[in-house]
């Protein structure tokens, strides 16, 4: 079964898309690993300090950071 993502992960996986990023881009901007900053993207890892950045960075909500 495929993984559901969070609201936050779907929205800044839109906005990396609207931003034509990849997320080795994104990864560089926030100082964190590309491996990293996927995993955070994609729900497999949680930290609210990489959502913060991240957030920033893509300028979406950080509201809707949570692990499903």
């Amino acid at each position: 079964m495929a993984r559901v993502l969070s609201p936050w992960c779907k929205q800044a996986k839109i906005r990396l898309i609207e931003l034509d990023m990849t997320v080795a881009e994104l990864a560089s901007k926030v100082g964190l690993t590309r491996e990293y900053t996927s995993a955070i993207v994609n729900g497999r890892a949680f930290s609210e300090p990489a959502i913060k950045a991240i957030s920033d960075v893509l300028n979406i909500a950080e509201t809707a950071c949570s692990l499903n």
